[in-house]
């Protein structure tokens, strides 16, 4: 899509990447391609825990981000392996994914590098 082109700056050319009609069969795939991989998705919920309570699989893992207006489908939720969230603090319970995908991406590489894993 030209979107994606005029914003990956050149990107799409050396990071592979799949399209999805939905996200369970984003998932399915997953699932089936690389069942190694912790499938994690940010959402504030009852059921989600904060992001750095968590062991990152050196295996792989991969993010599930939901709209920014409405947030994760609940009829993606069962199919993961957990939800997380990032603490928040006053008012607002929400941050765009512009924000907190790269907050999540940092933790997990961060506990990659400690662990001596490669990236």
């Amino acid at each position: 899509h030209d979107k994606v082109i005029k914003s990956a700056l050149g990107a799409e050319h050396v990071i592979p990447s799949r399209h999805f009609t939905t996200t369970p069969q984003a998932i399915d795939y997953v699932r089936q391609q690389y069942p190694d991989y912790q499938i994690y998705g940010l959402e504030t919920t009852d059921k989600s825990r904060c992001y750095t309570e968590l062991d990152y699989s050196p295996t792989g893992v991969v993010l599930v981000l939901g709209n920014e207006v409405t947030g994760l489908d609940t009829k993606v939720m069962p199919l993961l392996d957990g939800l997380l969230e990032i603490p928040m603090f006053g008012t607002k319970n929400s941050l765009n994914v512009a924000s907190c995908a790269p907050i999540v991406l940092y933790e997990i590489v961060r506990q990659w590098n400690r662990e001596g894993g490669k990236l």
